[in-house]
């Protein structure tokens, strides 16, 4: 009977326990809940809103500084294409296809001195206003000639003149 009496008492304690919890339960919500608003609508702390302001103007100000970027690289690149049509790149162009035509008159003279399969290495120089082309020539057979014959084979094709004026061509034999 003690033990029936004990198990009668400690489930009131319990149940009074459970209501006193249930109560503060309820007044913490009361308190919680904002005004206007239902309590199924409000299931976040202050604290989660903050962060999820926080949150909010960081995911706009990420997006906004995309943009800026697209933005700017799309006015980086309009100005390039501008400044790619100037005057300097059609000049480089005339000098390029001068120097294939001059590559070309040189390869047509070596053919006819039997040197047929000669290549020629172009570097092009440019200091200032001043515009130097070297031109080195190499073909197997240069090796088995002497220097003077390699002097008399470059004297010869130095005679070629380089279409242009204010250029200089500098011709060399490459072993």
């Amino acid at each position: 009977m003690k033990n029936q009496t004990r198990r009668v008492y400690q489930a009131e304690e319990y149940m009074e326990r459970r209501a006193r919890v249930a109560q503060g339960s309820a007044r913490k919500l009361a308190m919680v809940q904002p005004k206007g608003r239902k309590a199924e609508e409000h299931n976040q702390t202050a604290r989660s809103r903050k962060y999820k302001r926080r949150r909010d103007k960081s995911d706009w100000l990420f997006y906004a500084l995309v943009m800026l970027v697209v933005v700017m690289l799309f006015f980086y690149s309009k100005v390039r294409a501008v400044g790619q049509d100037d005057v300097a790149g059609d000049e480089s162009l005339y000098y390029r296809e001068l120097v294939d035509g001059y590559t070309q008159i040189l390869r047509e003279e070596l053919a006819d001195k039997g040197y047929a399969n000669s290549g020629i290495t172009t570097t092009g120089i440019f200091e200032g206003q001043i515009r130097t082309y070297k031109i080195g020539i190499h073909n197997e057979r240069f090796d088995r000639l002497e220097e003077e014959e390699q002097t008399h084979l470059l004297a010869s094709l130095e005679k070629i003149p380089f279409q242009a004026a204010g250029v200089r061509v500098e011709l060399s034999i490459i072993p």
